[in-house]
């Protein structure tokens, strides 16, 4: 097998060399996100304003991994290509603009030429969990060696606030441009999004007439499924005393989470794996989380969002340590079921949305729906 591995990697490299020697082409955008798994975050809404704004100008292709859920109509717009074929060798190589959310490394194969753009959106307009330099002690060094290199090949790093430009000079090892203009994956809320709940709810076959609360936990660094003992049928009694209205309960896991939740009673938004977190962010009346950065794009939204962290204490303890004091933060943190229902029982909206209004002041948001507009912009100025 070792030997089988070096040949096949021997091959890739002459390609690669040779794909390198061949023109670079200004107008040819290749993309992807979530390690080619999905359709989506901010290389999706950068794609999806090019395709409305600039039709016919721009190459655009995307690189998904094979088996991975790609839109049915997607390949109408842009070109697909499958990570790790010659073709994935050969458009990385010749196209002017690369555009990801994750970190790059040795196994994307990509030898960065000197003429090409490289833009790094990452995965969040702000974040909760420490990362990169920031969390050094918690990640492989490999991992560390990778993500530097990475910053080098940088040419254009987005954020969405005045704390993820600190956060991003010192936790990523970078000196390059910061484009301080929000994150494209949140310019939906800054748009009617009642198309987008009818899509996602009939993607789920759910009644328009009920409201959907989205239960979304963040990975841990064993990629259990866990739902750390939420318990659904309470959740939904209590939303339901609360507005008086019906209600349904989803769970949505990380995409780094093996699918094996424990998920009965609820709407399964993993297992069939629809592609756009964003959208059912969008297509929500509430979330639950515990520490993933979504509860920042639902303040973004403006809409409710409660933290439920039974693991608090072990969870700093054993992960990568956080940003913010959890209990300084807008959204309602409960160690409990008990705690989460009283708070549910005691939410008002007009409060929290005050002290979401301090928050997006105090990190100095960008975002304005206009994040994908000021970065396409961006690509067309050095395209020509």
């Amino acid at each position: 097998m070792k030997l089988l591995s070096k040949i096949k990697k021997f091959r890739h490299d002459v390609y690669i060399e040779f794909y390198r020697h061949m023109p670079i082409q200004n107008n040819k955008i290749i993309l992807w996100s979530n390690s080619f798994k999905q359709y989506g975050c901010s290389p999706k809404y950068i794609t999806e304003y090019i395709l409305e704004h600039y039709p016919n100008k721009f190459d655009l292709v995307w690189v998904f991994e094979p088996g991975a859920n790609i839109p049915a109509d997607l390949h109408k717009k842009v070109r697909i290509v499958y990570y790790f074929s010659m073709e994935y060798l050969k458009e990385l190589h010749t196209a002017k603009f690369v555009i990801c959310n994750m970190r790059t490394g040795p196994a994307h194969y990509w030898k960065k030429r000197s003429k090409q753009i490289y833009i790094q959106t990452w995965h969040s307009s702000l974040r909760l969990k420490k990362i990169e330099c920031d969390a050094v002690d918690t990640l492989p060094s490999s991992y560390i060696e990778a993500a530097k290199e990475d910053s080098l090949k940088i040419d254009l790093l987005l954020s969405g606030c005045k704390l993820s430009t600190q956060i991003f000079r010192r936790a990523f090892w970078y000196t390059g441009q910061i484009l301080e203009s929000g994150t494209p994956r949140c310019d939906l809320f800054f748009q009617s999004t009642p198309k987008i709940r009818e899509k996602v709810f009939h993607y789920y076959n759910l009644p328009l007439d009920t409201k959907l609360a989205l239960y979304a936990p963040t990975f841990r660094n064993n990629k259990r499924a866990e739902t750390h003992g939420m318990d659904f049928e309470a959740l939904k009694k209590a939303l339901e005393e609360k507005t008086g209205a019906k209600w349904i309960i989803a769970c949505r896991l990380h995409p780094n989470i093996r699918e094996d939740a424990v998920t009965d009673g609820v709407t399964s938004m993993s297992r069939s794996r629809y592609p756009d977190m964003q959208e059912l962010l969008a297509a929500s009346d509430c979330l639950i989380t515990d520490y993933s950065s979504c509860m920042f794009d639902m303040a973004i939204a403006g809409k409710p969002c409660f933290l439920y962290v039974p693991d608090l204490d072990d969870y700093i303890r054993r992960e990568r340590g956080l940003y913010f004091n959890i209990l300084d933060l807008p959204f309602p943190a409960c160690r409990n079921m008990s705690e989460l229902n009283n708070a549910i029982c005691r939410f008002e909206e007009k409060t929290y949305k005050q002290n979401v209004d301090i928050l997006l002041q105090t990190v100095g948001s960008y975002e304005d729906g206009q994040a994908a507009a000021c970065v396409v912009a961006y690509i067309d100025s050095k395209s020509k």
